[in-house]
């Protein structure tokens, strides 16, 4: 276990350098990081993410942290999240020492342009990556090539469960609700639907 904490700290490193837009942004790398790697497949990579969303504290950071410990353990976790928020401490540190310096910079305001629509790309892909993980079979096969075959990837139940849910979050009354209730009405459902 312990011979995988280098590649650990890589993997990790280069999605805290990349995954511009917090954590959701991290899911596309996670994806390719189990497909690369092997440390996970996709059923338990949809495992983590779940309870990664419904557990206190920065989404990226918990999934790193999942990880980390199925893959080597404790030092594993620890040498994930480590590895996660260092990109971003060095990143904040450099840029908090030439903030006042660069406040009315055309560079930086050309960089803050293309960073946005980078950071929604890959919130974007993180939505796709995660309703397919959600809705579907996660080892479904969804190459362009295999587009009939789609519909048979879907869990139905799991469609409708989700699409009860976002139609009660846009009803008025109930948009005064704390999302919390939802992640439980959602826990009480799945249960209720796999008849546990």
């Amino acid at each position: 276990m312990m011979h995988y904490l280098p590649f650990l700290f890589y993997e990790f490193f280069f999605t805290g350098l990349f995954a511009i837009g917090g954590g959701a942004a991290t899911i596309p790398f996670l994806q390719q990081m189990g497909n690369r790697r092997g440390w996970f497949t996709p059923h338990e990579l949809a495992n983590m993410i779940a309870i990664a969303e419904t557990a206190p504290g920065p989404h990226g950071t918990n999934m790193a942290t999942f990880i980390g410990k199925h893959v080597a353990g404790f030092p594993g976790a620890a040498l994930a999240v480590f590895a996660l928020i260092l990109p971003t401490m060095i990143i904040d540190t450099i840029i908090a020492s030439m903030l006042d310096r660069f406040r009315q910079s055309r560079t930086k305001d050309a960089l803050m342009r293309v960073l946005r629509p980078a950071s929604a790309g890959l919130i974007a892909a993180a939505v796709v990556v995660f309703l397919q993980i959600a809705l579907a079979s996660a080892d479904a096969n969804w190459a362009l090539s295999e587009i009939a075959a789609w519909p048979s990837h879907f869990d139905w139940q799991a469609v409708l469960l989700y699409v009860a849910l976002l139609a009660l979050l846009f009803t008025p009354k109930i948009k005064k609700i704390h999302p919390a209730a939802f992640i439980a009405a959602g826990a009480g459902a799945g249960i209720i639907m796999l008849g546990i």
